[in-house]
């Protein structure tokens, strides 16, 4: 990680959702995304990340109750520390997918505060953005 996103991620408050946006891009960085990851991070009560972030590599395509009890059993231990978000990063295009807006809707209630945002890699740039969903 360069000098320079560190002192972003260290800096940063999340106020709102282009904040969330360019926490995510600093955390992540250029993105070279080879399979699909679930980011968990905690933002403390004044909206800065606590200094730890938790991938989940290779999470399935669809999300299933046996991967969402886990999930919510690790949501559970980290929301002492504040507000859980998440973010879903995968190879490919930058459209949202349904697979994504189904992972979405499964996490919604894990974290509620925030959308749950997607990262994609497009010419090895980072491309980060809400998943919108209804129901």
């Amino acid at each position: 990680m360069t000098t320079s996103r560190l002192t972003e991620l260290q800096t940063i408050t999340v106020a709102d959702s282009a904040d969330l946006v360019s926490f995510w891009g600093a955390l992540l960085g250029a993105g070279r995304f080879a399979r699909r990851t679930l980011w968990l991070a905690v933002l403390d009560q004044d909206g800065r990340p606590v200094p730890v972030a938790m991938p989940i590599d290779d999470i399935p395509m669809a999300p299933s109750g046996p991967h969402l009890d886990g999930l919510g059993t690790v949501v559970n231990g980290i929301a002492e520390y504040g507000t859980v978000i998440a973010l879903l990063a995968r190879p490919g295009s930058a459209t949202v997918g349904e697979h994504d807006r189904r992972w979405a809707l499964a996490l919604a209630p894990l974290a509620p505060r925030w959308p749950i945002h997607l990262a994609t890699a497009d010419d090895g740039h980072c491309r980060v953005q809400p998943i919108l969903v209804t129901g």
